[in-house]
């Protein structure tokens, strides 16, 4: 055994109590939270995708959570069909249309351009929203969207968005170890020295926006079918700073970095609700303390203490 294993043993405990809580305990609170932490880690490790592994600067995630959200939601009101199509159907929706109106103008585009481009996007979608009232609720947003399926529990809700939640950094871990991953990492490196080995710009960015979009459009419908209702103040700064927080605190441009990140955001922004205004103070405190203290995040001092504990290990086998 190496001295890497605590690592794997750790999460493998994580993973085990999460899936048995409800069986052990189960208070409705705490179930709820961990729901919302697997549908915001998931955007986070999506976003991570794009932003850390492709090395492409997006600034508009939270609007293709939108964009999927109320495609699967006003399809499942308006036509009645199935949570389950609607989500598939939500993610296909935010795939194409961030794919025609941010992809392909991305192509032309680099670094800060491509950030702008993408907050445009998120930031003219609540005008859209809003114009719109008599198919999206306006600036009420839609209520009553049907759940994943009739009189549905909340441990069955739990188990569903788990489920989710382990299939998709289970693709996004699949994608990163592929030769799709390794060339999104040499264009984030070295764009000229990855060209010159043949990885098509074109065919690379094309490929990782329409693969993020389709996978956070998705967490979108998971997100509306449990919650219940969506609104514009879904694209709000609060969100979109939070997002961005999980993945810088836990570590940009690493697996588990938005995992660990986003489980601190998520616990902490609800167990410090009382704390009113103060909330978002302590929370960038602790944020800015960390990339203070190590600028690769929460990864960077799990990798600290690995190494302090490394020379211990050592002799005690000698």
């Amino acid at each position: 055994m190496t001295h890497l294993n605590w690592k794997v043993i750790a999460v493998a405990i994580a993973m085990a109590g999460i899936a048995v809580y409800p069986l052990v305990h189960g208070d409705m609170y705490i179930m709820h939270i961990l729901i919302l932490f697997f549908i915001w880690s998931s955007v986070a490790s999506n976003w991570n995708l794009l932003m850390g592994v492709a090395g492409i600067t997006s600034l508009g995630n939270i609007g293709f959570l939108a964009v999927g959200g109320y495609a699967s939601g006003i399809l499942a009101k308006q036509f009645g069909w199935s949570p389950w199509s609607c989500m598939l159907l939500g993610g296909l929706t935010a795939m194409v249309i961030v794919t025609l109106l941010v992809g392909l103008p991305a192509l032309r585009l680099s670094g800060i351009y491509i950030a702008l481009l993408s907050l445009i996007f998120a930031d003219s979608l609540p005008t859209i929203l809003t114009q719109t009232r008599s198919i999206t609720g306006g600036a009420m947003g839609l209520h009553d969207i049907p759940p994943f399926f009739e009189e549905i529990t909340r441990t069955q809700a739990y188990y569903i968005v788990f489920v989710f939640f382990m299939a998709m950094h289970g693709v996004i871990w699949w994608i990163i170890r592929s030769s799709t991953g390794l060339a999104f990492v040499a264009l984030r490196d070295s764009r000229e020295f990855a060209t010159a080995l043949g990885v098509s710009e074109y065919r690379e960015k094309i490929k990782v926006f329409v693969v993020v979009s389709f996978m956070t459009g998705l967490c979108g419908g998971f997100y509306v079918h449990y919650l219940g209702d969506i609104s514009p103040t879904t694209l709000g700064i609060e969100p979109f700073l939070l997002t961005i927080a999980m993945m810088e605190l836990g570590g940009i441009g690493t697996f588990m970095g938005p995992v660990l990140g986003s489980a601190i955001i998520v616990f902490g922004n609800e167990f410090l609700r009382l704390a009113g205004t103060l909330r978002l103070a302590i929370l960038g405190g602790l944020i800015c303390a960390t990339i203070l203290f190590f600028p690769g995040g929460l990864i960077q001092l799990i990798g600290w203490i690995d190494q302090r504990l490394a020379p211990k290990k050592k002799r005690s086998t000698t």
